[in-house]
């Protein structure tokens, strides 16, 4: 029995239907997409801190091996073939990355290099990637099996670095041979189970996510072998705690987790800690901290890492912010988590299936701060800042409401505290950088000689005009003799100050101290700041 025909009218309804489906669809995936790209742009700048991060460390070992070569020899080896093969599997990684993009979009490598995820005419397209990535199913040629194997012989070559001392270092992120399903529990291998069917964004995503656990191996592995030093034995002028994440996201209903050590000290020796109160006690110089994520917002780790010495227990202080998301809705600043006084923060916010278009920030009191847009009456979040009033420590809340047919529906909400801005360090006028130690005679003569305020590592634009030196004090040791406390009321060095600098010599020793400055938090006494002439 045949089907009876459609009428015109039934047939133009049925095609709207298809037309509206298609619709519909296209934009939940434009959201899924959009997301996709908002994850891995954080990734990739998540992975330039963690390089960042480790090279400080590398500089901190080879003063180490500068200073006793003997000791430190057999250590710094190993780490510096940690840090050429990190960095050979991670180029490997980017070399992928570029690859994929250049076979899915149709484009040369070099061309692949300079295309933003935004700007992928399939970004949808997992065709191709799972071809790349998995090629044949009988000859496994793909390139996700080349990966297997070399992420595998990465974490054995770490094994083997670290010798005795692998059960302190966990390289679970690393572990590739373990009991992976699919949707419907079927077993499939660590290839498959990444790689298929996977669209081009989420394939840079996680390849980024596999950049990001190899800076945090080679991290844990180095300090480990630096660990292995005993501080005693050196002479550093300062040490400091450090706290490092094994997770890189926390959200509500999952558990936050870090490591938490010194960069020096005796593995022998027994540790504890006090945080937020309470007290741990941790083996081989590292603490496992671990406290449920029960509430989005901006959460705090304050306490001290006590570690015995030859002359008793010295104790290190630590500050470390983190910040735990809602599931369905975020807002974060731009560039940290939390409001900085005297400048505009940049906002953003994303909610989970509303297009940017139909997203609105707002503050829920503007007596503590104020939204400011650069286009009036826009709410695209690539235009919105917020500038925190002078109440620090006062709690910023922030919703986010999404407009719709149905109007307008609250999907989140997230407390910022103000905070005032780091303190700045004072420069001589000239250099690049405050770091620099050893400078010539000549910039200290010089006609427009003096101290500038530096604050190099601060991601916010800084308003001009608003960083100056008030004043300052200069005293120099030529020799084992040091010289009368010279004063200048302004940036530039006084007449009395030149005159004695044209009388110094190579190895001679200044030293700038009561640095008064205009900072963004008001007027601030700056650290004191001392050079050697070459």
């Amino acid at each position: 029995m045949s089907a009876p025909k459609e009428t015109p009218r039934q047939k133009m309804i049925g095609m709207m239907y298809l037309v509206l489906t298609a619709m519909l669809a296209l934009n939940v995936s434009t959201e899924v997409l959009k997301s996709f790209i908002t994850v891995n742009d954080a990734m990739e700048k998540t992975n330039l801190n963690y390089t960042e991060k480790n090279e400080a460390l590398y500089d901190v070992f080879q003063r180490a091996y500068a200073a006793n070569e003997t000791k430190v020899a057999e250590q710094w080896a190993k780490a510096q073939e940690v840090r050429a093969k990190s960095q050979e599997l991670y180029d490997y990684i980017q070399q992928t990355k570029y690859e994929v993009v250049a076979k899915t979009e149709g484009v040369t490598i070099e061309e692949a290099k300079t295309l933003h995820p935004s700007e992928f005419g399939k970004q949808d397209n997992y065709d191709i990637p799972t071809n790349f990535f998995l090629g044949s199913e009988i000859l496994k040629n793909g390139r996700a099996y080349i990966l297997h194997d070399k992420i595998d012989e990465y974490r054995t070559f770490l094994l083997n670095a670290l010798g005795k001392d692998t059960s302190k270092v966990s390289l679970k992120s690393l572990e590739v041979d373990g009991d992976y399903k699919d949707a419907s529990g079927t077993p499939v291998d660590w290839e498959t189970f990444n790689f298929s069917h996977t669209i081009i964004v989420a394939d840079l995503a996680l390849l980024n996510r596999l950049q990001t656990n190899i800076r945090n191996a080679e991290s844990d592995v180095v300090s480990q072998l630096y660990s292995s030093v005993s501080e005693d034995d050196f002479k550093f002028d300062t040490i400091s705690a450090r706290v490092v994440p094994t997770t890189s996201n926390a959200v509500v209903g999952s558990d936050f987790e870090a490591d938490i050590f010194v960069a020096a000290f005796d593995s022998r020796s027994k540790i504890t800690a006090t945080i937020n109160g309470k007290t741990y006690e941790g083996e081989a110089g590292s603490i496992r901290y671990r406290i449920p994520s029960t509430s989005a917002g901006e959460k705090v780790l304050r306490g001290t890492i006590d570690v015995p010495s030859t002359f008793g227990i010295k104790s290190y202080p630590f500050e470390y912010t983190y910040n735990v998301s809602e599931p369905m809705a975020t807002v974060s600043a731009d560039a940290m988590n939390v409001l900085y006084m005297g400048v505009n923060n940049p906002i953003s916010a994303i909610a989970a299936g509303v297009a940017d278009k139909d997203i609105v920030i707002e503050l829920e009191d503007t007596k503590d701060a104020k939204l400011i847009r650069k286009k009036p009456g826009s709410n695209a979040s690539d235009s919105i800042y917020i500038r925190p009033g002078a109440n620090k420590n006062k709690m910023v809340k922030i919703n986010i409401y999404a407009n719709s047919s149905q109007g307008r529906k609250l999907m989140g909400s997230k407390e910022f505290r103000i905070k005032e801005t780091p303190l700045p360090s004072a420069k001589l006028n000239g250099l690049s950088s405050s770091s620099v130690q050893n400078v010539p005679l000549a910039l200290l003569t010089h006609p427009q000689g003096g101290l500038v305020v530096d604050m190099p590592d601060f991601d916010l634009a800084i308003p001009k005009g608003k960083l100056r030196i008030i004043s300052f004090k200069v005293q120099i040791s030529r020799g084992n003799q040091l010289g009368y406390v010279m004063e200048s009321n302004g940036s530039r060095f006084s007449k009395d100050m030149v005159e004695n600098f044209r009388q110094c010599s190579p190895g001679n020793k200044v030293y700038f101290q009561d640095i008064q400055a205009e900072t963004l938090n008001g007027k601030e006494r700056l650290n004191d700041y001392t050079i050697t002439i070459d």
